[in-house]
């Protein structure tokens, strides 16, 4: 087989997906088999990687999803709808619905994707292991490995269907398949799957003439529709999946691409708020016989090295497991490229190289970033590394001592604030602070300079309080 082992090289395309900090207690993340049921269609079916997080939508705002809504949970972690949010992130669609419905604490979803539900016939439902959840969705806590459905659905329907049978066959010969009741095993008759019925037993026979690569789904009215069984049918004596797939999975990019303050780079602060990130991605093997699993590897960047030139070896942090996001924690000041690899069943692989990650460099590093007195220390929950410095007279002075070719200075404008001056690689630029920020924000970069070490110096002009948050030099 090393004959049909295709590798595609994506170097630049951006496979960060989501950079999400760490939760408070720093509770892992774990990837679950996320299954997403609307009224009509399927929107989607496959692995996500998660850890508790805030979620935004249109019409409910921001709101923390960690299991701690409602005092559900005593500790933050992922949660059912986390898992949903960084589904609709790594795919590209979009959630919405109301929050605190009924003095919940939690979001009433009403449209994924496309699917939309009218919420006074229909509802979407929450389902772990084909049970029926006992919590909301920003309230169950998920677990590894755990099946997670939701379902656009009537509330009359309470029959989730679950389609078992083999993940290869050969032409010619039948095979059978298994439609039960997933929340209690009980045979599903009358289910249609792949042009059968089931009988009695649940039970449907199938044969397929031609070679080629099958997806299976159960359907049956008032019910639920069935995960999808991916069924290769080669000829006698060939290896499964082999016969017809010849095309490598694809990886997908983020929609939107990177930073435009800093082209080419991403910066872990843009989500996140710790240097441990979560990097996630997105495969699709459309035809093919779907992805059996990936290898991250990471690499430092180092000094002064462009988007194509040499880096650091590269180090493998998960090879061939079916996950589809990994937690890393960075050094403050460093960049990071991850090369991520995805091998389906027939050994077809495609590769995809990410754009530099940042780790900026946090306000309290007092081994990199010196303050004079006249900055005050504060708590900021949403702040890069949870705090912020702010100085309200005239005078104070700071200074960061990096190696790379730009530095962006990183914090939030505030309604009544002042102005800051910023040297650095001999230019100056006075900034004025003044507006409805939020924190994380880029506030300034600077040109591109040589390669090297150099030093960023501040000093607060007055005229009202400045507050920074983090540096972040570039290579």
């Amino acid at each position: 087989m090393t004959d049909r082992l295709r590798r595609t090289a994506l170097t630049g395309a951006l496979a960060l997906l989501s950079l999400a900090a760490a939760p408070a207690a720093f509770a892992l993340p774990v990837t679950v088999n996320l299954r997403v049921e609307g009224p009509t269609k399927t929107v989607f079916d496959g692995p996500v990687t998660t850890d508790g997080h805030d979620v935004t939508t249109a019409a409910g705002g921001t709101h923390p999803c960690d299991g701690t809504n409602g005092g559900a949970e005593p500790q933050p972690g992922p949660t059912a709808t986390a898992a949903l949010d960084d589904a609709a992130k790594t795919a590209g669609f979009t959630i919405d619905g109301p929050y605190g419905n009924f003095g919940i604490d939690d979001f009433f979803l009403e449209r994924v994707a496309d699917e939309q539900i009218d919420p006074n016939t229909q509802y979407w439902s929450l389902w772990i292991n084909h049970g029926f959840s006992d919590k909301g969705g920003c309230q169950k806590r998920v677990l590894a490995g755990q099946d997670v459905l939701w379902a656009g659905i009537p509330f009359s329907v309470s029959v989730p269907l679950k389609l078992a049978g083999p993940d290869s066959a050969v032409t010619g010969q039948p095979v059978s398949v298994l439609v039960t009741d997933g929340s209690n095993g009980d045979p599903q008759s009358g289910a249609t799957v792949g042009g059968a019925t089931t009988g009695a037993n649940g039970r449907a026979s199938l044969t397929f003439a031609n070679e080629g690569i099958y997806r299976l789904k159960a359907e049956k009215p008032d019910t639920i529709r069935s995960n999808t069984v991916v069924l290769c049918v080669d000829p006698p004596g060939a290896a499964p999946c082999t016969s017809t797939d010849g095309s490598a999975p694809s990886l997908a990019a983020e929609a939107g691409g990177p930073s435009g303050r800093l082209p080419g780079r991403r910066l872990a602060s843009e989500r996140g708020r710790s240097r441990t990130i979560l990097v996630t991605w997105e495969a699709q093997d459309g035809a093919g016989s779907g992805v059996a699993g990936y290898t991250v590897e990471v690499s430092e960047i180092a000094d002064g090295a462009g988007a194509s030139q040499a880096e650091s070896e590269w180090r493998t942090l998960v090879d061939k497991q079916a996950v589809n996001g990994v937690h890393f924690r960075g050094e403050s000041g460093d960049a990071y490229r991850f090369r991520i690899t995805a091998t389906d069943r027939a050994l077809n692989s495609a590769t995809l190289v990410t754009d530099p990650v940042l780790i900026p460099v946090d306000d309290r590093d007092r081994g990199l970033f010196q303050l004079s007195k006249g900055w005050k220390r504060a708590r900021a929950e949403n702040a890069w590394g949870r705090t912020v410095v702010r100085a309200t007279d005239a005078g104070a002075t700071g200074r960061v001592s990096f190696r790379g070719r730009r530095v962006a200075l990183i914090g939030r404008t505030l309604p009544r604030g002042g102005r800051l001056h910023v040297t650095v690689g001999g230019k100056s630029k006075t900034l004025r602070l003044r507006g409805n920020g939020s924190h994380r924000s880029v506030l300034w970069v600077s040109r591109r300079m040589r390669a090297g070490a150099h030093v960023l110096r501040l000093r607060s002009l007055g005229g009202g309080p400045v507050e920074i948050d983090a540096v972040a030099p570039s290579p």
